[in-house]
């Protein structure tokens, strides 16, 4: 079979210096390896849960592992592509037989036909198989790189087994470079954005986080600011939220899916009672100290991977403080809702509180007038609790 030669090494090493860093650069690299070998190359990233990632080839990339993969079920019980993503040695040239008979200890490839369960040749005629080494390239905490070749114009019979394995330990040690400058890249650009958000950001607490809930980064307080609202816990990297609405909030951001803004009924007609920006969500929840807080959630762009590939969505939660309301607020309520001065007062109090109680005393009213004034707020205004109330006049008047 063909091997690489040292012009041909060379020619690799400076297609792989050259195109590993761009877009799209890992399809001009693999190319040259099916020129120089008159094989079918692939690389393909695999995440924790089994599912292929859309770099290096995508789903082409895909196709061709269950292709190099599909006879090779071993014994032992553990599934091949697991153990290569798990446990096999990097670099190590692994064959669909010693995938087979399960002899992950590193013993030497043979690249012969598969046989039967009883150890003898299959009897049963079918068309050759076409050898093809694997390896595993880089493994991480979220994912395992694999690097296969299928040598279409052999048979198990007629390859070089000495020479294939040669070779390919040739092409991991001249790829492996190329690798860690692609995924050095992709970390300097996720943090070279992370920083950019963050930055732009820095008036109030905010953190930045994952689909999966993996905290990113934040602002000096961002973190503390989130946790203190009661509504989420920290497990170790990743945030846990056990308040629905804010459950609620960041899925919407993560699935881009944004409410309409509300239609309600107003003395000169139809009005819109939110005029918050349709790219973020927000919601008023009550911290343990009985303070109301703001957080603001809103899906950012993550960076464009070197294969030109979005990454997972991000998102951005900001942590507001409650606020001094302008008095305007009052006439606004007023003429959009038809809220009487003393309903307007109330609202536009209550909302600055976040307590009933205080707002009572602040107002030198009673709790039964406070009720009867909150109730008919609610019947004018459509929303249902205190915390859409105040949701509600922040948006109103400008705040978020």
């Amino acid at each position: 079979m063909p091997a690489l030669n040292k012009t041909d090494e060379v020619d690799l090493l400076l297609r792989v210096l050259e195109c590993s860093t761009q877009s799209d650069g890992w399809t001009p690299i693999l190319a040259l390896v099916d020129l120089k070998l008159g094989c079918t190359s692939f690389i393909c990233e695999i995440e924790k849960n089994g599912n292929p990632t859309q770099k290096f080839g995508g789903d082409r990339s895909y196709a061709h592992l269950n292709e190099m993969l599909q006879t090779a079920k071993p014994d032992g019980g553990q599934d091949a592509l697991r153990f290569l993503m798990t446990n096999a040695a990097l670099y190590y040239p692994y064959c669909k037989t010693t995938l087979n008979k399960g002899e992950f200890n590193g013993n030497k490839p043979s690249l012969e036909r598969a046989r039967s369960r009883d150890g003898t040749p299959n009897s049963r005629p079918e068309e050759p198989e076409v050898p093809g080494l694997i390896s595993p390239l880089k493994r991480t905490d979220h994912s395992t790189i694999l690097f296969g070749c299928l040598f279409n114009t052999y048979t198990t019979e007629t390859i070089d087994v000495e020479l294939a394995s040669e070779t390919f330990r040739t092409l991991t040690k001249v790829l492996a470079p190329g690798l860690e400058a692609f995924f050095q890249l992709e970390r300097e650009r996720a943090e070279n954005q992370i920083q950019r958000i963050l930055l732009s950001c820095s008036s109030c607490p905010s953190v930045l986080m994952t689909g999966d809930r993996t905290v990113l980064g934040q602002t000096s307080t961002g973190l503390n600011s989130l946790l203190s609202t009661g509504g989420a816990i920290l497990r170790g990297e990743k945030v846990d939220f056990k308040n629905k609405q804010l459950e609620a909030c960041l899925q919407d951001a993560l699935d881009a899916v944004y409410a309409p803004n509300t239609s309600v009924h107003t003395k000169n007609g139809t009005a819109n009672a939110s005029t918050q920006d349709q790219r973020n969500n927000s919601v008023c929840i009550e911290d343990p100290e009985g303070n109301l807080r703001r957080l603001i959630f809103g899906r950012v762009p993550s960076p464009v991977s070197q294969s030109g590939i979005n990454q997972e969505p991000w998102v951005l939660i900001r942590i507001a403080e409650t606020s001094k309301l302008p008095e305007d607020i009052e006439a606004i309520l007023q003429d959009r809702f038809d809220l009487s001065q003393s309903e307007a007062h109330l609202a536009r109090h209550l909302t600055m509180t976040g307590s009933m109680n205080d707002t009572v005393e602040k107002l030198g009213i009673t709790r039964n007038t406070a009720k009867t004034h909150l109730r008919r707020i609610f019947e004018k205004t459509g929303v249902h609790t205190q915390l859409q109330l105040a949701g509600l006049i922040h948006r109103l008047s400008g705040l978020f």
